[in-house]
This record gives structure tokens, sequence and C-alpha cells, in this order.
């Protein structure tokens, strides 16, 4: 049964493989992090067990894919958002700072609201936007505590 060392393992083993920049923007380590993830939760789940076998193949033929052009690019970016997805609702993972930027946008039309029944526009939507991006940091410190961020 593959293991989280063993899928970092394969991906250092290719990583010469790509282009450097190909390997940030495609978000291989990722492939890493949602790993240890779903060795963890593998006990429990039997989705997670039979998605490590898949992370072991994609770890394996990575660099192939993002290669391969247009078509091997986005059958990886498929691949990898699956895992994401599957971690995210059946385990509550979410990405590192991803409440941030949800939560200012919604203190931001909040405040375009307030802004717009109070005729204070550029205030109410200043007050918005740092309540939703204050509101949005507790909310990512308290997920990073909890363990569950990729």
């Amino acid at each position: 049964m593959p293991t989280a060392q063993s899928i970092k393992e394969e991906i250092e083993k290719h990583r010469g493989e790509i282009y450097k920049k190909d390997y940030t923007f495609f978000e291989v380590d990722t492939l890493y992090k949602s790993a240890v993830c779903v060795e963890h939760e593998s006990s429990q789940c039997a989705e997670c067990a039979a998605m490590l076998e898949d992370m072991q193949a994609l770890a394996a033929e990575y660099p192939q894919m993002l290669n391969n052009g247009s078509h091997g690019r986005i059958e990886y970016q498929k691949r990898l958002s699956k895992y994401l997805e599957h971690l995210r609702k059946a385990h509550g993972y979410t990405r590192k700072g991803f409440f941030q930027p949800v939560y200012m946008a919604i203190g931001l039309l909040l405040g375009l609201l307030a802004g717009w029944i109070s005729q204070h526009f550029t205030i109410c939507m200043g007050i918005g936007l740092v309540i939703g991006y204050i509101a949005g940091a507790i909310r990512d410190r308290k997920a990073e505590k909890s363990g569950k961020t990729l």
C-alpha cells in the first residue's frame, strides 16, 4: 500500500523532468500535501484508501502529463482537484488562506449594502472590508490549529 512518503519520493524522483515554473504553477507540492491528509484519513475512509493508489500512479505520471500539452495538463488538474474536493467535502480540509478572501468579499458586499442604506458608501465598504479581513484571518487560524489545512 502506498504511503505519503513513497508518493513524495516519487514526486522528487521526477522533479527534474518538468520546468521549474510548471512545478510551481501546477502545484505539484499540493499532491504530496493532499497525500499526507488522505493517508491520515484512509483508516476511516475507504475512498481515501483507494485514492492513495491513484495518487501513487499520478506521482509517477505527472511529468508526462504536464509535458504532453493541454490535454495532459487538464487531466492532471482534474485528478488533483478530485482529491482536494473529496478532502474538502468529506473531511473538512481547506487550503491555506482560503477563508480570508471569502470573508473579505462578504464584508465588502455587506459594506456596500450598508453604504447604500446610509449613503456613506466609502466608509461602510472600508469597514466591511476590514471586518471581513479580520474574520477570515481568524477562521484561517482556527482551521490551521485544528490541522485541517493543506
